[in-house]
């Protein structure tokens, strides 16, 4: 069972002076590192002894855990407090099955009362080498004090970049909320782009994904950084551009360098699977306005 599956099967059986004691954790691991009880007890306003029957409880449900003479949450801990706040808002009234697992991520089908589906996005960063994520993203070195504080960021992240997206192509998936460590997004259908899935018009797709990227670039004013086929998705006939934590304004520095890398994944991509070839410099010079039209 996942930790995800974990947080949602506890949700319902948490007691307010658990969410408060849940809190106090969250809040002293963000600001001033491990709380020990007494600190607990003060950041939660709950008594010694209530924080200690809260806590012990919170530990055999696997929400928290001990640090030395302090409290760490989990990762069951931190979706909990997630979930808690999609259902407070009325976003989500069930949890369905997964959708896509990754090495940074995994994604749920997530469903409202009134039937709508929902695509709940749950960062894992830390599952896997946390040195080689932070070479990999060069995030600022402060969003790596640990693995809560990396997932967090990502979430944040994510949902500010597709909000800045959203309006300008229903292949950018529209954000509904996010909350800790967790986007919840409009789920869309697809196979990721990496399976080589048969396409009606393959001439013209490597076009359309470039006229994407050049949306995002000239309107948004954003540029993905991290683009390949394994986060577009397709049903055959359209496409959608996902995973934007990463996401950096066209104006950084580093900019250009990030887009050339993110037109030299696609374009390769496409050599390689369908036998469709496009310069990656004249690909660069289209999605940054420099040309109005691939040649």
């Amino acid at each position: 069972m996942s930790t995800t599956e974990k947080a949602a099967r506890v949700l319902k059986s948490l007691k307010d002076e658990e969410w408060r004691t849940l809190a106090g954790v969250e809040r002293a691991s963000t600001g001033y590192g491990t709380p020990d009880a007494g600190r607990l007890s003060r950041m939660s306003r709950l008594p010694p002894e209530r924080v200690s029957f809260a806590t012990g409880d919170l530990e055999r449900k696997g929400l928290l855990t001990r640090k030395g003479q302090g409290f760490a949450l989990t990762r069951e801990g931190v979706e909990v407090m997630a979930l808690k706040d999609y259902v407070k808002k009325d976003l989500i009234f069930a949890l369905g099955a997964i959708i896509a697992k990754g090495k940074e991520s995994d994604v749920y089908e997530a469903l409202s009362e009134e039937g709508s589906a929902y695509a709940l996005k749950l960062y894992k960063i830390g599952r896997t080498s946390f040195t080689s994520v932070r070479k990999k993203r060069a995030r600022e070195d402060a969003a790596f004090r640990s693995w809560m504080t990396a997932n967090y960021e990502a979430a944040r992240r994510e949902y500010h970049a597709l909000r800045k997206l959203e309006g300008l192509s229903p292949s950018f998936p529209r954000a509904v909320a996010y909350s800790r460590s967790t986007v919840l997004l409009e789920e869309v259908s697809g196979v990721r782009l990496s399976q080589r899935p048969g396409l009606e018009d393959q001439s013209g797709a490597l076009g359309v994904i470039l006229g994407l990227m050049r949306t995002a670039y000239m309107v948004a004013g954003l540029v993905n950084a991290d683009l390949s086929e394994y986060n577009i998705l397709t049903d055959g006939a359209s496409f959608w551009l996902i995973d934007w934590p990463q996401a950096v304004d066209a104006s950084h520095p580093n900019g250009n360098e990030l887009l050339m890398h993110d037109v030299k994944s696609v374009t390769s991509f496409f050599r390689r699977a369908y036998g469709i070839t496009v310069d990656p410099q004249k690909g660069f010079d289209y999605v940054t306005g420099r040309s109005q039209a691939l040649e």
